[in-house]
């Protein structure tokens, strides 16, 4: 299994990993509904995320394998004068009790592994998700450039080391539809969706999921 390798977040921040993506808003309101409380943000990044919810007045927790990352959502927590606890630690392999979450949020954020990576790290969400607990999740796709990409290493049919950039070095695992839907065949698939973003120099293409824990 490739060893996980965090982004550096003091090269890699830009404006759209400051602000809330779009999707969060109806999850807000959808989890406010159903009066979950408990959340994780799970590859959390600086934090966009942890913070929104925490303003909404969730109980959120927040991890990364990137300190950069966890430092900033810190500074950013304070200074909003939010309570958001985080941790540094590597996602296949979450400092968290079982069933400890209502819910949860992976946004770009899982498939920053190999074919073994992704497996226990969805092993690791249904292990701490509560029983009827939910959680978003994305998945890259074959669609993209970066798959694409010749300069990118292939490890796999699923798995690329990226070559250039903020995320050299770093595995990334692409699936088609039905690889996503035998990964997550221990959930309830409530909604499947895909994206397409376009950048000046690239084209991002990912799975939206939400899942539900089915019920013991």
């Amino acid at each position: 299994m490739v060893k996980s390798k965090a982004w550096n977040w003091d090269i890699a921040l830009a404006p759209q990993w400051e602000e809330p993506a779009s999707e969060v808003y109806p999850l807000l309101n959808r989890w406010q509904k159903q009066n979950f409380k408990k959340l994780l943000d799970l590859g959390c990044g600086v934090g966009r995320h942890a913070l929104f919810f925490s303003k909404y007045g969730f109980e959120v927790s927040a991890c990364d394998l990137s300190k950069e990352g966890i430092d900033k959502l810190v500074i950013l927590a304070k200074e909003s004068g939010l309570s958001i606890t985080t941790k540094v630690c590597d996602m296949l392999s979450l400092p968290y009790e079982d069933n400890s979450f209502d819910c949860l949020i992976a946004y770009h954020a899982i498939y920053h592994s190999d074919d073994e990576g992704i497996k226990k790290v969805i092993d690791e969400i249904k292990r701490i998700l509560k029983d009827g607990g939910e959680a978003y999740i994305t998945f890259n796709t074959k669609y993209g450039s970066s798959f694409k990409d010749p300069k990118n290493k292939h490890l796999t049919d699923n798995t690329l080391v990226k070559t250039e950039g903020h995320e050299a070095g770093i595995p990334h695992y692409f699936a088609n539809k039905q690889d996503v839907e035998l990964l997550l065949r221990d959930f309830e698939i409530i909604e499947f969706s895909y994206k397409e973003e376009y950048w000046e120099d690239y084209v991002g293409t990912h799975y939206f999921v939400l899942i539900k824990k089915l019920d013991k």
